[in-house]
C-alpha cells in the first residue's frame, strides 16, 4: 500500500512523541556525555542510522530511476507497433490502431492509478493488450512483404508484454522494510540524544539540537515517500503514454500524407 502523507507525518509524531518521553526518563548525565555514550555508542548509532539512510536512498532511487525507463521503453514498442500498422490491409490496420489507441488509453487512465494506490495493474489494461494481441494475430501475411510486417508487429506486441510484465514488477518494488526500521529507529535515537545529555544548555546547542531533529525528519520523510515508484517526490507519471497519443496522431497524418 502506498504510504501517503498523511502516515508519514503520523509516524514522525509519533517518534517524536517517543523521542520526548525518552529524553525525559533516561537523561544522560555530564559523565556519560563524556564516556562511552558520547564517545562510543552514540557514532555507532549515527554510523548505522546512515548507512541504513544510504542504503534506503539507493534502493528507492533506483526503482524510480528504472521505472521511469520502462515506461518510455514501453511507449516506444506502442509508437513502433502503430507505424507497422500502415502495411496492414485497411480494415485490419484499422482495427490495430484502435486496439494500440485503446490500450494506451487504458495503462493511462486505469494502471497508474491502480499502480500508485494499490501497486498493482489493473484488469482493464490487460483486457485491452489481449484485444491487441488478437487483432495482429488475426492480420493476413500471404505476401512477402505482409508476412515481415506481420513479424514485426508479433515482436513489437511480444516486448509489449515483456514490458508490462516489467512494469507490474516495479509497481511492487519496496524498500526492504528492515532498511527503513533500522533508518526509523536508530534515526529517533540520533535526533532525541542531543536533548538526552543533561550538560549545560546554550542557545547554540539547542539550535544545532533543532536542526538535526529536522534533518533527520526531512530525511526519513524522503525515505518513506521514495517507497513507490509511481508515486512520492520521484514518481513516475504516464507522461510517456500521454506522449504516445499525440504521437499516434502524427502518424495518422503522416500516413495519410503519403
Amino acid at each position: 500500500m502506498t504510504v501517503s502523507l498523511i502516515v508519514v507525518f503520523a509516524v514522525l509524531a509519533l517518534l517524536l512523541i517517543a523521542g520526548i518521553v525518552v529524553a525525559r526518563k533516561f537523561a544522560v548525565s555530564r559523565d556519560d556525555s563524556d564516556g562511552p555514550i558520547g564517545t562510543l555508542i552514540a557514532p555507532c548509532v549515527l554510523s548505522l542510522y546512515l548507512i541504513a539512510l544510504a542504503m534506503g536512498l539507493v534502493i528507492g532511487w533506483e526503482n524510480n530511476h528504472g521505472a521511469a525507463e520502462d515506461a518510455v521503453e514501453e511507449a516506444g514498442y506502442a509508437t513502433a507497433l502503430y507505424w507497422n500498422t500502415a502495411a496492414f490491409p485497411d480494415e485490419h490496420g484499422a482495427r490495430v490502431r484502435a486496439d494500440v489507441r485503446g490500450y494506451v488509453r487504458a495503462v493511462v487512465r486505469e494502471d497508474w492509478p491502480a499502480m500508485r494506490e494499490r501497486r498493482e495493474l489493473s484488469e482493464s489494461a490487460s483486457d485491452a493488450l489481449d484485444r491487441l494481441r488478437v487483432s495482429v494475430d488475426e492480420v493476413p501475411g500471404d505476401e512477402p512483404a505482409a508476412a515481415l510486417q506481420n513479424m514485426h508487429a508479433r515482436q513489437n506486441v511480444t516486448e509489449l508484454v515483456e514490458a508490462r510484465v516489467k512494469r507490474a514488477d516495479s509497481a511492487a518494488d519496496t524498500i526492504p522494510r528492515f532498511v527503513t526500521l533500522a533508518a526509523a529507529v536508530s534515526g529517533l535515537v540520533v535526533a532525541v540524544l542531543p536533548f538526552c545529555m543533561q550538560v549545560r544548555r546554550s542557545r547554540s546547542r539547542l539550535f544545532w539540537a533543532l536542526v538535526n531533529l529536522g534533518f533527520v525528519g526531512a530525511t526519513l520523510v524522503l525515505l518513506l515517500l521514495l517507497d513507490n515508484p509511481y508515486s512520492g517526490v520521484l514518481a513516475t507519471d504516464s507522461g510517456a503514454f500521454e506522449d504516445t497519443l499525440v504521437e499516434f496522431g502524427r502518424v495518422d497524418a503522416a500516413s495519410a500524407g503519403a
